[in-house]
């Protein structure tokens, strides 16, 4: 299937997608070469992982286009290995836990931001902070006279990088011993994002947000009380134990997710995998 140049996407890329199916092969390029094109010819399992042949139509460091078959191996994950680090994860202590859900998706965006709310509202306040009401920021909650000011994004977009923005010019009144926050959801497919897009917007972005000390947490789509720090954390000790402890986690609840989102192709082929 052929892309457009400003659709294609890059080697290393191809390689995340395979690794996020637990394939975990590298085509045998350069990571920053553009892929045009790319086919599974053949899929064969080996010992402990598989053989793909690939036929790949790619742009090389001349700017010529290429097309080439490559043998390709390395190791598959298995189910019963990904379920397993999946049962390992555990809720950080909370008082109380707010009910979990079933499903990933939400009726609507109001309704997603609804959860995101309620999600971090009960967080701050199990570590002691008090709701403070203000007309220029989504939530504010005060401890000790530090605030934690708050920002609801539903998806990691334009939209999310304006309010991002919005918590960096109350920054600048607010005051540097405050805590500035953008609070999304962690899986957004469901909602128009893939997972790579939303992981790029991340990359893309996370070193300017902590420089400027705006923390970027993603609520967990099942589990209201797992809230994952993607930026900076919290100056207050009681939350910065919590995002410590939900860090180690994160590895564990994307597997779980990509394990049981429903299988779809590697952009850019023809071949499921």
């Amino acid at each position: 299937m052929n892309k457009p140049p400003d659709k294609m996407l890059t080697v290393g890329e191809i390689n995340s997608t395979f690794a996020e199916k637990g394939i975990h092969v590298q085509l045998p390029l350069p990571s920053t070469f553009l892929v045009r094109s790319l086919q599974i010819l053949e899929r064969k399992k080996i010992p402990e992982g598989v053989a793909l042949l690939l036929s790949i139509k790619f742009v090389n460091d001349k700017g010529e286009e290429v097309s080439d078959l490559f043998h390709c191996e390395g190791k598959l994950e298995s189910e019963e290995k990904k379920r397993a680090a999946a049962r390992e994860i555990e809720t950080p202590p909370l008082a109380a836990h707010l009910p979990l859900r079933s499903q990933e998706g939400f009726e609507s965006d109001e309704a997603a931001r609804s959860y995101l709310a309620e999600a971090v509202t009960h967080l701050v306040k199990d570590k002691g902070y008090n709701q403070v009401e203000r007309g220029d920021v989504d939530l504010c909650f005060e401890k000790e006279a530090r605030r934690f000011l708050v920002e609801l994004a539903v998806r990691c977009d334009d939209m999310a990088l304006s309010k991002a923005e919005k918590l960096l010019a109350l920054r600048q009144t607010e005051g540097v011993d405050q805590d500035y926050g953008l609070v999304t959801l962690a899986f957004q497919e469901t909602l128009g994002v893939p997972l790579l897009v939303q992981e790029r917007w991340v990359q893309r972005n996370q070193e300017y947000l902590a420089i400027n000390r705006i923390g970027v947490f993603a609520v967990d789509n099942w589990n209201p009380n797992l809230i994952f720090a993607f930026s900076v954390h919290p100056g207050q000790k009681d939350l910065k134990r919590y995002f410590m402890m939900t860090g180690s986690k994160w590895e564990l609840v994307r597997s779980r997710y990509v394990l049981h989102r429903p299988r779809k192709k590697v952009p850019g082929t023809d071949s499921p995998v």
